[in-house]
């Protein structure tokens, strides 16, 4: 239906317009890599009543400006595409009861007397895990309730000792960790933001969950323990910290593209319904997204250098939220990660590997060419999207908690190259939470702390995940939109990771902090894809320079994982 609508469009369109060349930005590739697609813009004349011949338009009226663009709708039968849940015809009230859900298989007689559990949680992130007051809001409800059930079904009491986290302060918590334990108090569990357990793992410092007969992450394949992130971050069968894919913080934290849709109309004259049969098929990709954007650019800051240039108070086809730190998820949506894992069980670098090299030296060119694109948002606080300065703008789910005020949806990141990967990906983004037990935890101590984060797991997919997803996401926010509950299902069905990242902070390489404080391997990226930062040309040109380091840190790493 949607190829035979265009199809009368464009005829139409065709019929009644002149068209004149007039594009000023350069092809962008198809899916398969190839220039493929091609854009054109057309515009009528405009008629000056001093015209000696007028006899075309005798009523002396402006034609009024077309536009077509050449949208390559074919759909890609290689594409798995997975929009659906067990639980979207299921009645609120229903998902409500935490017994509609699977939880663990804890035995129900497991009881630690009243225990005082102490978690060591970081500043940013353990807020969203544990509350004790709450206003009526359903999250908050979720989270006490999922307490509550904990300490009353294995008689414990959690005390929650704050110390800051945070990108700045990794090896601070590290070592309070290091000290607790030191002192022979080690705590039970700890929660951070998701790059502080890897350093604590380097470091010698946490437990191999694996090794709990009470944890569920080897044999089996509990549905709250992501089969993905359990994948990634085991090496040897080994598993130092953990994230659970149910929790609020994790589920708010899955990356996704809003389309503002007034925007979208404006700009293409097509509607919501357009980009989810784009989805459904295959065919929203970054070939159709680059050519969707196209023409967006908007000159909408009329005060200061608004005259003089894009700046960021003008409008914009495609912009990323949170600045430089979710640039480089556009590497994962291509289907492309950071490492593999080799034949001999243990990961190595992937940037030597051509395909790589040819999508990230395309999408940089792309960046830095298309006046339609502002690759981040420097103002903050997501003001470009809340303003209603972005066509497309990337963000984490959790955006939808600031109550937009402009009509959009959500839709997954784009395909790339179905050879790469055959279906959508979803990152994470930076700031989700992971768990993990201090090594110095005697046996006994660690079952039991083994026990209680099997339990927080299960019981955030019985209380947190039916009320935040499907009630508040869902049933809320998309209310009568069934087209954007496919979307939030598939985007929470396409979830990746990438060990590269997850141990990002311990591989570094010191010659790409300049000046920042930055040093990860993966900040790389972000250095060639930024549009204002012309110190790293390309991909080629930055790999040679900390190929040797990198993977010296990558070989050590996992040698240290296995010998721990």
């Amino acid at each position: 239906m949607l190829k035979k609508i265009l199809a009368l469009v464009l005829a139409l369109i065709m019929i009644t317009a002149v068209f004149v060349g007039c594009g000023k930005k350069k092809t962008p590739l198809g899916n398969d890599g190839t220039k493929d697609t091609t854009v054109g813009t057309t515009a009528d004349n405009e008629v000056d009543d001093t015209d000696e011949d007028d006899s075309s338009n005798d009523d002396n009226t402006e034609n009024e400006q077309t536009e077509t663009k050449d949208l390559n709708f074919s759909a890609d039968t290689n594409v798995e595409v997975d929009v659906t849940s067990p639980l979207d015809d299921l009645p609120i009230e229903e998902l409500l009861k935490p017994e509609n859900f699977p939880g663990t298989s804890i035995p129900d007689d497991r009881d630690y007397g009243g225990y005082t559990f102490n978690v060591l949680g970081d500043t940013n992130n353990y807020q969203r895990e544990f509350v004790t007051e709450s206003d009526g809001d359903i999250i908050k409800d979720a989270l006490i309730d999922r307490q509550q059930h904990i300490e009353e079904f294995l008689n414990i009491d959690f005390v929650i000792t704050e110390t800051e986290g945070g990108y700045y302060n990794m090896d601070g918590y590290a070592a309070e960790i290091e000290s607790a334990s030191g002192a022979g108090t080690p705590y039970d569990l700890a929660i951070s933001y998701n790059l502080i357990p890897p350093v604590v793992a380097a470091k010698g410092l946490s437990k191999d969950l694996a090794e709990s007969e009470n944890l569920n992450l080897v044999e089996t394949d509990k549905e709250y323990w992501g089969k993905e992130i359990k994948k990634e971050i085991m090496i040897g069968g080994r598993i130092f910290w953990m994230s659970d894919n149910s929790s609020y913080n994790n589920i708010r934290n899955m990356l996704c593209i809003y389309a503002n849709l007034d925007l979208f109309s404006k700009v293409n004259n097509l509607g919501k319904e357009d980009l989810y049969q784009m989805v459904k098929d295959g065919s929203w990709t970054f070939a159709n997204m680059l050519i969707l954007i196209q023409n967006s650019y908007e000159n909408t800051n009329t005060e200061g250098d608004g005259n003089e240039g894009a700046d960021d108070l003008d409008t914009f086809g495609l912009c990323t939220a949170a600045t430089n730190p979710w640039v480089d998820n556009w590497l994962y949506a291509a289907g492309y990660r950071y490492t593999e894992l080799n034949n001999k069980g243990t990961y190595q670098w992937t940037l030597d590997n051509q395909p790589l090299i040819d999508f990230i030296d395309w999408w940089q060119e792309t960046i830095k060419t298309d006046d339609d694109i502002r690759i981040y948002d420097k103002l903050g606080g997501s003001q470009m999207f809340h303003g209603g300065r972005a066509m497309f703008y990337l963000s984490s789910v959790g955006l939808v908690e600031s109550n937009p005020e402009i009509d959009c949806t959500v839709l997954p990141m784009p395909l790339y190259d179905s050879n790469v990967k055959n279906t959508y990906s979803t990152p994470f983004s930076n700031g989700y939470s992971s768990w993990l037990i201090p090594k110095a935890t005697k046996t006994d101590a660690f079952e039991r702390s083994a026990t209680v984060l099997e339990e927080l797991a299960g019981s955030a997919n019985q209380y947190i995940a039916p009320r935040y997803f499907e009630i508040y996401l869902k049933r809320q926010f998309a209310a009568s939109d069934d087209g954007m509950k496919e979307m939030f299902n598939l985007i929470r069905n396409s979830i990746v990771f990438d060990l590269g990242y997850l141990y990002g902070s311990s591989l570094t390489c010191e010659n790409l902090g300049g000046g920042s404080g930055y040093s990860e391997v993966f900040i790389f990226l972000r250095r060639v894809w930024s549009n204002e930062n012309s110190n790293y040309s390309n991909i080629t040109t930055v790999w040679s320079q900390i190929k040797g380091t990198a993977t010296t840190k990558l070989n050590n790493l996992m040698v240290d994982i296995l010998d721990y």
